[in-house]
């Protein structure tokens, strides 16, 4: 996508996730076409193999006159079954489409009312034959305007999602023009947080930077999200909850402050706070005593934005709560969050881990306030927790994951850059060695204490050597999103998970710890490297996926036989828990079960 503008490049890294989550959540009804159909379909683009065109669903759409169908080319076929005399997508990632996105209107003789999908690709394919145009190109945010139609959404909601549809793009625009970032297996750990260049891989609101009042809009350019200033906060004790040595730990921080703010009373509390979040504390917390501006320290955020760390504190990281929405919600830190993650540590000191392949980052001291609704008590909230990077890590490179998958214009990713993958043996070879330790670090848990960690690639950190550049292990961070169950915890470890009443993090059955297994270590870990490193769609990768899990978990378990016998897996549905405003809450849809990939052709198993 070299030849094409920053703002288009945007508009398509966000609607390409944007489309692909309607489909895959089937919100809308589709067709896939091979160039085979149509010469005219292809024509824009030399290495398309065929077109997905988008249209709405019959049978639950209020159409009010938005009479298009949405029409892009792909580099791969997209799994497919067979249905009403067409091929249905059944799951398409946004790597697989090609740009542009276009729409096509119907001729105003023409109406979706009272249609179905068989006479539209009629249309369609005889226009096609007549080498009419394929349509024009389409911006994330009129995508979404049609696609809120389709959908029958509230005026509210739609534009709330539109809002953020804006924010991703501007953001990812703004990120594509002052991208500067030259790493390296020498590059810091920080640097490293700081490379994303796109963010969440399917999700539609991933450059999402959006404000919720009374915090002021923040267009791109406007703040350095990378060097946020921390403030502090003054706190009556008997209107917080403490967990952990937090009291210890934050007069730790302040004693390396060039300006140390004055010692709390004995009837109070200091707690640090991000600089943004100060108008959502004066409107929630009248009780809070924000210091001056002359006591606060600068630091560095990692991926999240809401965790940061001190440049000359190198063992810990300070998770803060901000009331800015990306992605799936705003990025405050619930009571839940900081009670179980605090009371983790004697029960992840007992699961089934090798501690020479993975490291645990413990959180050890947080702090949240008694207020009863937790939907305002988030705002006011702080974890800290152990941090790995290069300085104490023995000669180790300590790199996000999520770095890892990034890619330039020309679709090559830093794996491949940095590590020199010029092969199809290198990049299988660094595959297998990635796959090999990421399963021997997280399955064990999984199927002997019934405990899943959130181990997608922003809640991973992989370990190199830094002199010969070989992964050596994996560091995992972050608990608000594991899921574990009690019983199977108990019995394995002795131990049962200290957890607040509502929480989200107990499951009521193995599948639903197996649910958020295949979802973050599946999905947005292994499939994701292994489309950076080309060996998804050959199958490749696959191949290695399934011979380590077939080595580690044993045959005759639960985790065994539903990744590999189940040719469907429960996948997360952003786009409706968006529109139905659903966080804590998931929504799942059976979708082709990846892991069994070219074990035999998917769209064969759908039909």
């Amino acid at each position: 996508m070299d030849s094409i503008s920053f703002n288009q490049r945007a508009n398509f890294a966000t609607a390409s996730r944007l489309l692909a989550s309607v489909i895959n959540e089937e919100i809308v009804d589709t067709v896939f076409r091979s160039n085979n159909i149509s010469n005219n379909a292809s024509k824009q683009v030399k290495t398309s193999i065929g077109m997905i065109f988008v249209l709405p669903n019959f049978e639950k759409t209020n159409f009010n006159n938005e009479n298009y169908i949405i029409s892009v080319q792909t580099l791969h076929k997209p799994i497919t079954s067979f249905t009403q005399h067409f091929d249905k997508v059944e799951f398409v990632d946004p790597w697989d489409m090609n740009f542009p996105i276009c729409k096509m209107k119907f001729k105003e003789s023409l109406s979706f009312q009272n249609s179905d999908i068989e006479s539209s690709m009629n249309f369609i394919l005889s226009s096609l034959n007549n080498n009419d145009s394929i349509g024009e190109e389409i911006s994330s945010v009129e995508l979404m305007r049609i696609l809120g139609v389709w959908m029958n959404l509230g005026n509210d909601i739609a534009k709330q999602i539109l809002a953020e549809i804006d924010s991703s793009v501007k953001y990812q625009e703004h990120t594509y023009r002052n991208y500067n970032h030259q790493l390296s297996l020498l590059s810091s750990s920080v640097e490293w947080e700081q490379s994303i260049l796109e963010g969440h891989p399917v999700h539609p609101m991933h450059k999402a930077r959006y404000a919720m009042s009374p915090m002021p809009e923040i267009l791109p350019g406007m703040y350095d999200f990378t060097s946020p200033l921390i403030r502090f906060a003054e706190i009556p004790l008997d209107k917080m909850v403490i967990r952990g040595p937090f009291k210890e730990t934050i007069e730790k921080i302040t004693k390396s402050m060039s300006s140390p703010p004055p010692l709390s009373s004995n009837n109070t509390i200091l707690m640090p706070i991000h600089e943004l979040q100060i108008p959502n504390i004066k409107s929630k917390f009248p009780f809070v005593n924000i210091l001056p501006e002359k006591y606060s320290i600068k630091a560095k955020s990692q991926a999240s934005l809401r965790t940061v760390v001190i440049p000359n504190l190198i063992d810990i990281a300070i998770k803060l709560a901000l009331g800015i929405k990306v992605s799936s919600a705003l990025r405050t830190v619930t009571p839940w969050t900081v009670y179980s993650g605090t009371g983790l540590g004697d029960t992840l000191d007992k699961l089934e881990i090798d501690r020479n392949i993975l490291k645990v980052s413990k959180e050890f001291a947080g702090i949240y306030p008694t207020e009863k609704d937790f939907d305002i008590a988030k705002h006011l909230t702080c974890i800290i927790r152990e941090d790995f990077n290069e300085s104490n890590s023995d000669g180790e490179s300590v790199i996000i994951c999520a770095a890892l998958v990034e890619r330039d214009e020309f679709g090559k990713s830093v794996m491949e850059k940095v590590w020199n993958l010029n092969t199809e043996q290198k990049r299988i070879d660094f595959f297998e060695r990635y796959v090999s330790i990421l399963f021997k670090a997280f399955l064990p848990p999984a199927f002997v204490n019934g405990f899943s960690f959130e181990a997608h690639l922003q809640n991973v950190l992989a370990r190199f050597d830094s002199k010969s550049g070989q992964l050596v292990g994996f560091i995992v961070r972050d608990y608000g999103g594991i899921k574990h169950h009690q019983d199977i915890l108990f019995e394995s470890t002795g131990e049962r998970a200290d957890v607040l009443e509502d929480n989200v993090t107990e499951a009521k059955s193995l599948l639903e710890v197996y649910d958020l297994l295949y979802h973050t270590l599946i999905l947005y870990n292994v499939h994701r490297i292994a489309r950076a490193l080309y060996l998804h769609n050959n199958g490749i990768g696959w191949d290695i996926v399934r011979k380590h899990f077939k080595q580690i978990v044993p045959q005759d378990h639960l985790l065994y036989k539903t990744f590999l016998y189940q040719d469907k897996l429960n996948y997360k549905c952003f786009m409706r828990m968006k529109y139905e405003g659903l966080y804590r809450d998931y929504l799942y849809i059976p979708k082709p079960n990846l892991i069994k990939y070219h074990e035999e052709k998917l769209s064969d198993l759908l039909t």
